[in-house]
């Protein structure tokens, strides 16, 4: 039974308050959702992207954002929102939406074999000799209704020659219009760079950038809504401006590291028996293993600031 002392925690986290601390822990590291502007945002435009009707010219994306920003975590929220589910087993048989990751070789039979491998299909053993044709990955993409397809670190394109570029983004475009599918390209801000070179394929994607945090209502909101979501028995005083400028000072503004850091001081503060996060939950430097603001290009690393 849930204590009146809880009530500091959302109705639907109260009951986890009650549960051992090892429990509370492991709930603590799963994953979770908190929404904020930013995401919302994303969202919005990705949805956007879903519902145009099919056409020869399909309005693309490039999603783009430091490393950590949580891009990857956003494209699979969207996933799940349009996931069609058939039969009485709840097997998955069509895939409007396919979330695929770049192949480190930016070549057409890997990509291909990759977008193959997220729909389902088995992988391919011998790839040299085994490659997909393009017939059967129409064919495949067509009979499971691809609606739109997102390739996640489409930054890795850079890492080919410059015919292999060029020939990779041709056949982008040549997808996109063959199966009248909208895509969708993810990847840190580099990622500009790799649809430079083809004028018809930039003209069609819509830039969308994920910032990092600044200190502000924004941050301390989610921040706030961060640690409601965690069963910690008394109420944390983190709405301080001095606290606020500690995390994103020591994060660089980055969401993995801002949650990795209020992760493992809420489990300090359970196996300590304080139970509440406030400043002093984050001056332990155990909380601060291996998070460090990253090195923005063009500019400077962020100092890191104690408060």
């Amino acid at each position: 039974m849930c204590r009146a002392e809880w009530s500091h925690l959302p109705e639907d986290v109260r009951p986890l308050a009650a549960l051992g601390n090892e429990e509370r822990i492991r709930h603590i590291r799963a994953k979770r959702w908190v929404d904020y502007p930013h995401a919302d945002r994303v969202l919005r435009r990705l949805n956007e992207i879903y519902v145009q009707p099919r056409s020869e010219r399909m309005e693309n994306m490039l999603l783009i954002g430091q490393s950590g920003m949580g891009k990857t975590t956003l494209v699979r929220k969207f996933e799940r929102t349009h996931t069609v589910r058939l039969g009485n087993n709840g097997t998955c048989r069509l895939h409007p939406i396919v979330v695929m990751l770049m192949p480190h070789d930016p070549t057409g039979p890997r990509f291909f074999s990759q977008l193959l491998k997220a729909i389902g299909v088995p992988a391919i053993d011998n790839f040299e000799t085994t490659a997909p044709r393009e017939s059967t990955v129409l064919r495949v993409l067509a009979e499971v209704q691809v609606k739109v397809i997102v390739i996640d670190e489409l930054n890795s394109v850079l890492a080919g020659t410059a015919r292999q570029q060029r020939l990779f983004l041709q056949l982008l475009r040549w997808l996109s219009n063959e199966l009248r599918v909208a895509l969708v390209g993810i990847g840190v801000p580099e990622t500009r760079h790799a649809l430079l070179s083809d004028d018809q394929l930039r003209n069609r994607f819509m830039n969308l950038e994920l910032p990092v945090w600044e200190n502000g209502q924004d941050f301390s909101h989610f921040v706030t809504r961060l640690i409601w979501s965690l069963p910690l028995r008394e109420p944390s005083p983190v709405d301080s401006r001095r606290l606020m400028q500690m995390l994103v000072g020591r994060t660089g503004g980055i969401t993995l590291g801002t949650c990795k850091a209020i992760e493992r001081a809420a489990i300090r503060a359970i196996r300590s028996g304080t139970e509440r996060l406030d400043y002093q939950a984050f001056e332990h430097e155990e909380v601060w293993d291996g998070i460090e603001a990253p090195v923005i290009m063009g500019g400077h690393r962020r100092k890191s600031r104690r408060g």
